[in-house]
């Protein structure tokens, strides 16, 4: 990686192949690889959102972030496009490189922490999700429940293996879907590694060391089965029978409501790496504008459906749902979608956080180290911790605000005001095509991105 700050200025970017490359990724991959980056942990909240917060505030929400990360993804890959020689994306031009280019060193040194810690925080509640899920399937298929080594550094007995199953929660925890292998067990000074854990690090942890070539094979299994769970969810639904009174218009308490939504919008930390990957012949605006259409979609309606159909339903929905009390069908399906769909986000996050900061001129190995062992490690922690709440609710207010809304539409501006070249990505649909026009638009995206921040900080601080 270069180290002179002339290279900023000429024009140069460091560590790029200006040979360029072929992309090899189609239509399929890109909208599994953009539905997936949509389809994460926040999503499975949706049907506690639209309980508390009411199905129009909830709906009204979806839509306008839905709106604002279209624009700030599309807004990310035109400036990406503005880069001399990259209007066909032939560069590798990853998230923080175009700060750097556009902004400065100092620009590219911050987007840079901000992104690795905006996926990580992706990464481990992923991680622990379904580690979680994975412990749950072996406690209701083996015979003595699901195991663990468990070491006490306060007691000479050293490191043992210990079952759980569930017949050790109360009634209570399991009508409070509270029933959770581990958690709460042992005290301080005890550890453990379980077996639902290893599992998970033993099958996703391989994947992560690929390339975005190399996964996008997994990303499109896992788009596929996110279509047939979401169609066997609603159809279960429906059967199981709709309730009103479960949900109201406008709801109770709109405090969390910001905070859930904007972490399902995380799509544009997949856009850098794409454009590099993908084929000539695809094409950027309608990619975006299609899969967020789907993941829309997909959040409303089995979002409202789930909502209308399970009372008092808990935060993350599938733990309602392999609880058992919707039948044998939705609890299947409820530990399919968490171990396929959140689990196949594991290795993508992992994947785009080395891109970034091997795109970036980091050694591969430390790259790796990054991306890949730390949030495994870190994941350990939080899953012996038992919730993942406020990672969700700090780290996608802070972390990926930042990154999804605010940094694309300030990066945005300055490429603007500041240079003279024309991407090669159409952003407002044809429309505000002045350079006037461009910049009043932006700033009231950006008004409206600042006001949404706003509102979830809030709501988490009250």
């Amino acid at each position: 990686m270069r180290s002179e700050d002339t290279d900023l200025e000429d024009g140069n970017i460091p560590n790029m192949e200006f040979g360029g490359t072929k992309g090899t990724i189609g239509m399929l991959g890109t909208i599994a690889i953009m539905v997936n980056s949509l389809t994460g942990p926040a999503m499975v909240n949706l049907p506690s959102t639209f309980q508390v917060s009411g199905l129009i505030p909830t709906i009204i929400s979806i839509v306008l972030l839905c709106v604002i990360s279209n624009l700030c993804s599309m807004h990310m890959a035109n400036v990406i496009s503005k880069v001399p020689g990259n209007a066909d994306f032939r560069k590798e031009i990853e998230y923080s490189e175009s700060f750097r280019h556009f902004l400065g060193k100092r620009a590219f040194i911050v987007t840079q922490i901000f992104f690795f810690l905006c996926v990580l925080c992706l990464n481990v509640a992923s991680i622990v999700d379904t580690a979680q899920v994975v412990d749950q399937i072996f406690a209701h298929t083996l015979s003595e429940g699901t195991a663990a080594f468990q070491y006490n550094i306060n007691s000479s007995d050293g490191l043992r293996l210990v079952y759980w199953s569930q017949e050790s929660c109360t009634k209570e925890q399991i009508i409070n879907d509270n029933c959770i292998p581990f958690k709460g067990d042992g005290g301080k000074g005890v550890f453990w590694l379980t077996a639902g854990y290893f599992a998970t690090c033993l099958i996703f942890l391989p994947m992560s060391l690929m390339d975005l070539k190399e996964n996008t094979i997994f990303q499109i299994f896992g788009f596929i089965v996110l279509i047939i769970l979401s169609l066997i969810f609603i159809g279960v639904f429906l059967i199981h029978g709709l309730d009103v009174s479960n949900v109201s218009l406008w709801g109770s308490d709109w405090s969390d409501l910001f905070g859930v939504v904007l972490f399902n919008f995380a799509v544009v930390i997949a856009i850098p790496a794409w454009l590099y990957e993908k084929k000539e012949t695809i094409d950027v605006s309608s990619s975006i504008n299609n899969s967020s259409m789907i993941a829309v979609i997909l959040y409303i309606v089995v979002g409202v459906l789930g909502a209308l159909t399970m009372p008092n339903v808990s935060e993350n929905m599938l733990q309602s749902m392999i609880s058992g009390t919707f039948g044998k069908t939705a609890e299947i399906c409820a530990e399919a979608f968490a171990f396929f769909i959140i689990g196949l986000g594991i290795p993508l996050f992992s994947v785009l956080s080395r891109m970034n900061l091997t795109g970036s001129g980091l050694s591969k190995p430390v790259a790796n180290l990054l991306a890949v062992a730390l949030p495994w490690i870190l994941g350990w922690g939080f899953y012996i911790g038992g919730s993942t709440s406020s990672l969700l609710g700090w780290g996608g207010i802070l972390f990926t605000s930042i990154i999804v809304f605010i940094a694309p539409l300030i990066l945005a501006i300055s490429s603007l005001v500041g240079h003279n070249e024309e991407g090669s990505v159409t952003v407002y649909w044809g429309f505000f095509k002045s350079k006037s026009a461009q910049l009043t638009a932006l700033a009231i995206l950006l008004s409206f991105a600042l006001i949404s921040i706003g509102l979830a900080i809030a709501g988490e601080l009250y």
